[in-house]
């Protein structure tokens, strides 16, 4: 618990610039949902856009915007929240891991009476109460505009099936990141190829939103696993695709601990 302390606390300011920044940026759209469907300046502008890149932003022109979740999942849950985990948990990684493996900091560490196994577990624990964080602060913001504001319907049990799936998607990610980040000696490299990885993985989303051709590019992208037209109409996608990511997250964790225990540090 001391050695997650201490992690955690030299992450706890871009995770908590992180969390508030997506929340506050969840309740300026919450607060501003009712004057904008009130005017409907935004189904306006939307009917312009080409269907493609409504289909991208997992915007959905059947169910409309019926409640303010619609509107996030596509101002928020879809395209946006893929960059902003990537770059989120690239950076506790980095940080964690191929910063401190690049620097020598590691040696204080193990220096210590810790093994790598209980580093690499601290990091997972810091990485997961990260992600817990943000998904948790992004739900409670949305409650309370629910009950502070009059116009703002939410259905608590949708709100948080999409909270969970995201937290699912946010462990997976986190763990892969934290994999990477155990091969390479050298922050730079590390963080390049997660950081290549995550972006094909969001060009593949988009790519498979393109034409019926190319929509077979999804299956390829750990990003369709958190889908959030489907999450609003209620299919029973949620649970096969949080056992998907749970699934990944049991293999990279794995994978970090064998790799990082075996491997010789250069420090």
């Amino acid at each position: 618990m001391l050695l997650i302390r201490s992690l955690f606390k030299q992450v706890r300011k871009p995770v908590l610039a992180y969390s508030i920044g997506t929340s506050l940026y969840l309740l300026m759209l919450a607060l501003l949902y009712p004057s904008m469907m009130k005017t409907g300046l935004l189904e306006a502008k939307l009917e312009a856009l080409p269907p493609e890149v409504l289909k991208a932003f997992q915007y959905d022109k059947v169910t409309g915007f019926n409640n303010v979740l619609d509107l996030l999942g596509g101002n928020y849950y879809g395209l946006i929240f893929q960059v902003i985990a990537s770059l989120f948990l690239l950076s506790l990684a980095a940080r964690l891991v191929a910063r401190p493996i690049d620097n020598g900091e590691l040696i204080v560490y193990l220096a210590a009476p810790i093994t790598r196994n209980d580093y690499t577990l601290a990091v997972a624990s810091v990485i997961g109460l990260a992600s817990l964080l943000l998904v948790t602060l992004n739900g409670l913001v949305l409650m309370v505009a629910d009950w502070w504001m009059s116009g703002i319907t939410i259905d608590t049990m949708v709100l948080w099936r999409i909270q969970l799936n995201a937290l699912m998607l946010l462990f997976a990610i986190g763990t892969f990141t934290l994999f990477i980040a155990t091969l390479f000696d050298e922050e730079r490299r590390a963080f390049s190829l997660a950081g290549s990885v995550l972006i094909l993985s969001i060009v593949l989303t988009i790519l498979s939103e393109l034409s019926d051709k190319t929509e077979w590019l999804r299956y390829l992208s750990v990003f369709s696993l958190f889908n959030t037209t489907q999450l609003l109409e209620g299919t029973n996608h949620f649970l096969l695709h949080s056992v998907i990511l749970f699934v990944l997250c049991l293999i990279f964790l794995t994978g970090a601990f064998v790799q990082f225990g075996r491997r010789s540090l250069s420090i």
